[in-house]
């Protein structure tokens, strides 16, 4: 994320460094495609048949069997950067090909590319469900983090896939989870504009007052977008109104400075805040009128409720002939 949304034009977060062309695991998802990533696989120095990546990269399973029997390439092969075949059929969504090449041991846990990445790393960044479960279901280790410190967790939330962020969080992993810059995976969904996932990590007992190393809440990070239902949500779930960052700045000056202030206004009002963010209704009042005891008060107009509704049937019965 950028480090101050009041000055920023809405760009894409800024992680710690950028990972060669070859490793993009945790690269900025909004500016790395999958064709650079495969225009970086290695050169073709090898006839297809021969080369373990690309029969990897394009889920090859006949010819990968083929050349993993003939003992020439084990299925742990590694690049000069570290990088495996499992991590190339793990990004490109490749699940026979992982299958294969795990049952030939190789191991889920490799580490390679400039952020040290493993092939679970890649494959979450890319929402890949079915891959990241096959992985953990044979070793893949959920807490490692990336050289740039992105867990999976983190990485799974840039791409917002919900049922991919769900099995991460039965894995154990803390959804109050932090990156270098103390982010949470609830800050990331917020900027990113997924209110599905900010509802999930809510749900799921993040904490909604939570401030990044900027002191950014989630609230402010959602106001860079201007995302509705981010917003809405974060303020049903008690998010502090008037938090201010390390400038002094609160959400309503960012949404102020970024142009988002309708949404802003828009989201206070439905869900029962004036333009000041205080509530519409004081606390403790029924109807308009101050009472020392909420709940008493209630209880008391529903008992007399249901006295006035009897008394009212008796009355009608008495009128009405036979």
């Amino acid at each position: 994320m950028a480090s101050n949304p009041g000055t920023t034009t809405r760009a894409p977060p800024m992680f710690v460094s950028q990972k060669a062309k070859a490793a993009p695991a945790s690269v900025d998802t909004e500016q790395v495609e999958l064709r650079d990533m495969i225009a970086s696989a290695p050169p073709p120095q090898l006839a297809l048949k021969d080369d373990i990546m690309k029969l990897s990269m394009h889920g090859d399973d006949i010819g990968l069997k083929a050349l993993l029997d003939t003992g020439n390439v084990s299925a742990n092969f590694q690049d000069e950067e570290g990088l495996t075949p499992l991590h190339w059929a793990a990004i490109n969504n490749r699940y026979s090909a992982a299958k294969l090449l795990l049952d030939e041991g190789a191991d889920p846990n490799s580490h390679g590319g400039d952020n040290d990445a493993t092939p679970a790393m890649w494959a979450a960044q890319r929402g890949n469900y079915y891959i990241v479960n096959l992985l953990l279901r044979n070793g893949a280790d959920p807490f490692l983090c990336d050289e740039a410190g992105y867990n999976l967790l983190h990485l799974a939330t840039f791409d917002g896939n919900v049922l991919l962020l769900v099995l991460l969080l039965h894995q154990g992993i803390p959804v109050d989870s932090r990156d270098p810059q103390n982010h949470t995976a609830l800050m990331w969904a917020a900027y990113k504009g997924y209110a599905n996932c900010v509802d999930l990590f809510l749900r799921w007992g993040a904490d909604v007052r939570a401030v990044d190393e900027a002191g950014f809440s989630a609230l402010h990070w959602a106001l860079v977008r201007g995302n509705y239902g981010c917003i809405t949500k974060l303020l049903e779930y008690g998010v502090d109104r008037f938090q201010l960052n390390n400038e002094g700045k609160s959400p309503t000056v960012v949404s102020q400075e970024l142009k988002t202030e309708k949404v802003w206004l828009d989201a206070l009002e439905d869900t029962g805040f004036d333009r000041h963010c205080h509530p519409k209704h004081k606390p403790n009042t029924f109807f308009g009128i101050h009472v020392n005891d909420k709940d008493f008060a209630m209880k008391r107009f529903f008992f007399f409720g249901h006295f006035w509704r009897f008394r009212l049937s008796y009355n009608v019965c008495a009128i009405c002939p036979g």
